[in-house]
């Protein structure tokens, strides 16, 4: 297989689990009885996911020209794995101290420890792809 298409099928991996992990963390970490801007939130990280992976899965060919995937989408993504994966280990290290089972975030039962598992295993994949990307340059990957 060549590096460029496991990097690709690697990040195809990533933006899967980001995805369902948001999602189930949504259905679950959210009661029926909260306020709007808690599922903004969930909304808004789907949103920024979707528009970035949409950009990254953009077709090579448009028009009769070739296209990269779009570089912006890549830097997107990078960017938004490394701050949701914080985001995620703060969460679970604050979950440590959570003594109230009605209090915002992680309790780290297990249920609440799958969906956030699920969207820092897609970050860690999506950034070890960028490392490898960064240490093979002699390799035409479609990105740039």
């Amino acid at each position: 297989m060549k590096t460029s298409t496991l990097i690709f099928k690697t990040r195809i991996a990533a933006i899967i689990l980001i995805a369902a992990g948001y999602g189930w963390a949504g259905g679950h970490f959210i009661p029926a009885n909260s306020q709007p801007f808690v599922y903004l939130f969930q909304f808004v990280m789907l949103f920024i996911l979707m528009v970035l992976s949409l950009g990254f899965l953009s077709p090579q060919v448009t028009n009769g020209e070739t296209r990269p995937h779009a570089r912006w989408a890549v830097i997107g993504l990078n960017i938004f794995a490394a701050i949701t994966l914080a985001i995620n280990i703060a969460n679970v290290v604050r979950g440590t101290d959570i003594n109230n089972h009605d209090a915002f975030g992680s309790h780290n039962t297990l249920a609440d420890l799958v969906p956030i598992a699920l969207i820092m295993l897609g970050d860690i994949l999506w950034l070890i792809a960028l490392v490898f990307v960064k240490t093979n340059k002699g390799v035409e990957i479609n990105e740039s």
